[in-house]
């Protein structure tokens, strides 16, 4: 009897797709700035930034109109009006709102989430890029109008510019970024929870942010504008009246910063966490 000889048969090999694809979601630097860049250029274009750029537009034509008829322009009142109100406590929330509730929201629309999702990055770092870039873009337009309207309300005054270059305006640079990081975090998880985000966040910054961070009550301790507002007046030596604070019972500069910092954060890994456990329905090309 022939005995044939047995062929091995050869151990089957991993394809390099199943070689290179790793089986845990692992964060690397490379991935994290590119989800920033993708988020920066998505932000950088559309109506929301075309109309935030009219609304930034508006306290230097005012400021420009204001000092060419007025007879007595007080450059301390007109930083408090167009900056301290109109920027900080319209414009800066407002943008917050507006891009923000886009950050998830343009990619369910555009449908490149699914994409995003079988990447091997981490769900709650996909968020963070996103909310990393959304407060760059926006700060990088808030600074930039800010300074605009600084240099329209003081140059050609009484005011010393070297002071205001070197101290005064990087306080209020640095007290816009402080609280359009804190709005990015609340509007980035209210995005995720609510449906109606741009009617909840107006009725947020108008109501909240607005009429009851003015009035004397423990409330307004909660609000964001609050601690900005206390921060100006113990850095910028603005009148506290201006914003019906009392320096002696105010917060301290130290539990100001404290609250924001805290605020921005908790509500920045919230949205991380809401974004990680949440199941999306995402579109498809037929409609369903």
């Amino acid at each position: 009897m022939t005995t044939l000889p047995i062929e091995s048969t050869p151990a089957p090999q991993k394809s390099a797709l199943a070689h290179d694809a790793p089986r845990s979601r692992v964060l690397g630097q490379g991935a994290f700035l590119t989800l920033i860049r993708i988020t920066a250029a998505r932000q950088s274009r559309g109506r929301r930034l075309l109309v935030m750029t009219i609304l930034f537009c508006l306290p230097i034509l005012l400021g420009a109109l204001i000092r060419r008829h007025s007879d007595s322009f007080e450059p301390s009142l007109g930083e408090n009006v167009l900056v301290f109100v109109l920027i900080f406590q319209a414009l800066v929330p407002i943008s917050a709102l507006l891009f923000a509730s886009g950050m998830v929201q343009d990619d369910v629309e555009e449908q490149t989430l699914t994409y995003l999702l079988i990447r091997p990055i981490p769900r709650w770092a996909i968020y963070l890029a996103k909310v990393v870039a959304t407060f760059l873009t926006s700060y990088a337009r808030v600074a930039f109008f800010t300074i605009l309207t600084l240099a329209v309300v003081h140059v050609g005054t009484s005011t010393n510019i070297t002071d205001l270059a070197l101290r005064r305006a990087p306080i209020i640079l640095g007290l816009a970024a402080l609280a359009l990081a804190v709005y990015v975090g609340i509007f980035g998880l209210l995005s995720l929870v609510a449906r109606r985000t741009l009617v909840i966040g107006a009725i947020y910054i108008g109501l909240f942010e607005g009429a009851l961070a003015y009035i004397d009550f423990a409330f307004r301790n909660a609000t964001v504008m609050y601690h900005i507002r206390v921060l100006s007046v113990r850095w910028l030596e603005i009148p506290a009246a201006y914003y019906a604070i009392d320096p002696a019972t105010a917060p301290a500069v130290s539990t100001s910063l404290i609250v924001l910092g805290s605020v921005g954060l908790v509500f920045s890994l919230l949205g991380a966490w809401v974004f990680s456990a949440r199941e999306f329905r995402l579109k498809t090309p037929d409609g369903m």
